[in-house]
């Protein structure tokens, strides 16, 4: 859609424009969330005399709704919306508390299971969590991002997807640092000791914190990790004191559980009123989003049915060995190795179960590589890990 668009009009992204570039000076007078009234923007010197006469029909997409904006373009304009993509988020400013919004989101039940693999982590392994949000040194940056490509590549090749990363990661990854610094964007990450295993990429437009993307390590996945980093960035929100959290767009179990307001996206076509050529072709292009898009709705529920009933459920087979403790003695050909050396993403999940199962500290625990198979041994017992 992206590249048919950017033949057809002045393609500009909202978010890319607004958030990443801080460019918002270039489109708007001001922009204001919509649920408080308050402005997120507003330009400082507004054009005297703004005249959108020359330019080509230019189309604003991935625009929240909630957001109201004024266009500093004139009033010789017409603005055509349609409704796309659905979005959803939390509007934190309804809540008191970080403890209130928890207590109204989620049963008992459901906070005890938070609470729970929180602990469990901590017992687990050494953990830290940090935000860097004002300030980041760029080696401890770069560290953070080859860490983000990598989890991303391993997790699109569990899901079977094409690409192994977001095309958009190599601008996050040129654009991210000086808006961390600037306060305009913030990157948690969650360390196991000195390695990350959770992080996620948010931006900040004055009070809304923008959750753009995010990823984890999926061996800690028994620890319901994404969701503690999650939690943990909500509580961040309360209390450097944001209105919203904008999961963005994207339909995910997660966000249902998480969010309590949905919103569909809006796609914006913009041309002259007294260009008669130019309101003949915007219209014409308006007409054409309006049919996609209804389409598009039309077909959602269909597709996502049809896409839960082919999702791929195989699993890679992984034989787990248990042998007695007297053999469990390491030999010449064993090489040492620390978890972060087992290759198989299989093996080092079951590792990490077994410490949630069993409550059992990482750090206890010794690894020995033999050719094609991993020996673990516990305090309790000794296993052997091996790929099918």
């Amino acid at each position: 859609m992206s590249r048919i668009l950017n033949i057809l009009s002045n393609h500009i992204d909202f978010h890319e424009l607004v958030l990443l570039e801080k460019r918002a000076d270039k489109l708007y007078r001001w922009i204001r969330n919509s649920f408080t009234g308050n402005l997120a923007y507003q330009k400082k010197l507004p054009q005297e005399n703004p005249n959108y006469g020359g330019q080509r029909l230019m189309v604003l997409t991935s625009v929240p709704s909630y957001i109201d904006t004024e266009l500093d373009l004139g009033t010789d304009i017409i603005i055509k919306k349609v409704r796309t993509f659905p979005g959803s988020l939390i509007k934190l400013s309804t809540y008191k508390s970080y403890e209130e919004y928890l207590k109204k989101t989620f049963d008992q039940k459901g906070r005890s299971h938070f609470a729970k693999c929180q602990n469990l982590l901590n017992e687990c392994f050494t953990i830290r969590h940090q935000i860097y949000y004002g300030s980041m040194e760029k080696e401890e940056y770069q560290i953070v991002f080859n860490a983000f490509e990598q989890m991303q590549a391993r997790r699109f090749k569990q899901k079977g997807l094409q690409s192994s990363t977001d095309p958009m990661l190599s601008e996050y990854r040129e654009k991210t640092l000086e808006l961390v610094r600037n306060k305009q964007a913030c990157i948690s990450v969650i360390y196991n000791g000195d390695t990350p295993i959770a992080i996620s990429l948010n931006y900040i437009l004055g009070k809304i914190l923008h959750g753009f993307t995010k990823t984890f390590d999926s061996a800690y996945s028994k620890f319901s990790l994404g969701h503690i980093e999650l939690l943990n960035v909500i509580k961040w929100s309360f209390d450097e004191g944001f209105e919203v959290f904008d999961f963005m767009k994207g339909e995910y179990n997660y966000k249902n559980r998480f969010a309590d307001t949905s919103y569909p996206f809006l796609v914006e076509t913009i041309y002259q009123k007294k260009d008669t050529f130019q309101r003949i072709w915007g219209h014409s292009v308006f007409l054409g989003l309006k049919l996609f898009y209804f389409i598009y709705h039309a077909t959602r529920l269909v597709r996502s049915a049809n896409a839960k009933r082919s999702r791929n459920i195989s699993r890679n087979l992984l034989k787990v060995q248990k042998i007695p403790e007297e053999t469990g003695t390491t030999s010449v050909e064993e090489k040492r190795v620390h978890f972060d050396e087992i290759k198989s993403q299989y093996i080092q999940k079951a590792i990490c179960d077994y410490c949630y199962h069993n409550r059992e500290p990482m750090d206890s625990l010794k690894f020995y590589l033999k050719e094609d198979h991993i020996k673990m041994i516990s305090k309790k017992e000794v296993l052997i890990f091996k790929d099918l």
